[in-house]
């Protein structure tokens, strides 16, 4: 199955960013409010991509008044990496599954990963793929879980970090400059945090601590900082200040 057309259903943040990167490649995109009157858009979809929310439950929601107008043929793709209960929730569980669309700005490329369902389809993993490739996203495949596979990386790079500072072993710089200068990334642990947001690292972390153990747990430094509203670029103030 060719994706041609795609519904995305999201806010002017990530939903835009992906319909710049979907028109890019030729592919007829529309951005509609989850919220509004989106089934026009739906009618001739051949995904429909949730860009709104990672909370499973309201997904859900949204997926099931889209199984009602969508085409039979249109695969449901969610941010959430909980694939099978969505899947289940949205009356085609062998064409639904979750996607993480991820920009890497140091090379302007973007990273997808595909969550599969336990009922997803080969057929509608192999469409996905097609469609990231057709827009120039490199695409790695995996099964659904409490967590993506970068998020879940990234956000223990974090904790593990936030704990040497708390416990006096370096300071926030100097453990960014090691990572950068010995392991060569291209940023370290609290500029990841500031990038990606505080807030959604602490979000990783406690989904993660409940499903799979305490290990997860995150830094009270973390959720100090969640608390005071430093969450990084978005809001002028993570671990470092933005301007």
């Amino acid at each position: 199955m060719d994706i041609n057309k795609v519904a995305i259903l999201g806010d002017e943040g990530m939903g835009a960013k992906l319909k710049a990167l979907f028109s890019k490649a030729g592919i007829s995109v529309s951005l509609s409010d989850p919220k509004g009157d989106y089934s026009r858009d739906l009618a001739d979809a051949d995904l429909v991509l949730d860009a709104f929310s990672a909370d499973p439950q309201a997904v859900k929601q949204v997926f099931r008044k889209c199984n009602e107008k969508a085409p039979q043929k249109a695969i449901f793709a969610s941010t959430s990496p909980v694939v099978t209960q969505i899947a289940a929730a949205s009356g085609r569980p062998d064409r639904c599954l979750g996607v993480n669309f991820t920009a890497n700005p140091f090379d302007d490329k973007w990273l997808v990963e595909i969550a599969k369902g336990l009922e997803t389809s080969a057929e509608s993993v192999a469409a996905v793929k097609n469609l990231a490739k057709k827009a120039g996203a490199a695409a790695v495949e995996m099964e659904d879980g409490a967590s993506f596979i970068l998020d879940r990386v990234i956000a223990q790079l974090v904790n593990e970090a936030s704990y040497m500072y708390t416990a006096r072993l370096a300071t926030v710089e100097d453990i960014d400059g090691l990572m950068k200068n010995c392991a060569n990334w291209p940023m370290g642990p609290f500029e990841f945090a500031d990038t990606v947001g505080v807030d959604k690292v602490v979000a990783t972390l406690e989904t993660l601590a409940q499903h799979i153990g305490p290990q997860f747990i995150p830094c009270p430094l973390l959720k100090k900082m969640v608390a005071a509203g430093r969450l990084g670029k978005k809001s002028g103030r993570g671990f470092y200040v933005h301007k």
